[in-house]
């Protein structure tokens, strides 16, 4: 796939891509460099989010805007969706 971030993350600089997750150990500072050159569509860059918290120690699955545990969960979560059975924002009252 020719769209694909590069990029690196930790002291290893670690090779990762678009859609992967990234899970850092304990320490005192995050490390993530985009790759000068880039495929496709992309400027050198890259968009992060990061969270904080206790690991789940659970399996993760993702497409589109769904992560879940099992890619059963996530198609579930897509057919929720298209059958309108997400609510709406803002939450109306019934």
């Amino acid at each position: 796939m020719s769209w694909l971030v590069k990029a690196t993350v930790g002291p290893e600089q670690v090779a990762v891509r678009t859609g992967q997750l990234t899970v850092f150990g304990a320490g005192g500072s995050v490390t993530m460099a985009a790759a000068k050159e880039q495929d496709g569509r992309h400027a050198a860059g890259m968009d992060v989010i990061i969270l904080g918290g206790q690991p789940i120690r659970e399996p993760v699955a993702w497409m589109g805007p769904f992560v879940m545990n099992t890619k059963a969960e996530v198609q579930r979560a897509f057919e929720d969706y298209q059958a309108g059975r997400l609510g709406t924002i803002p939450a109306t009252a019934h």
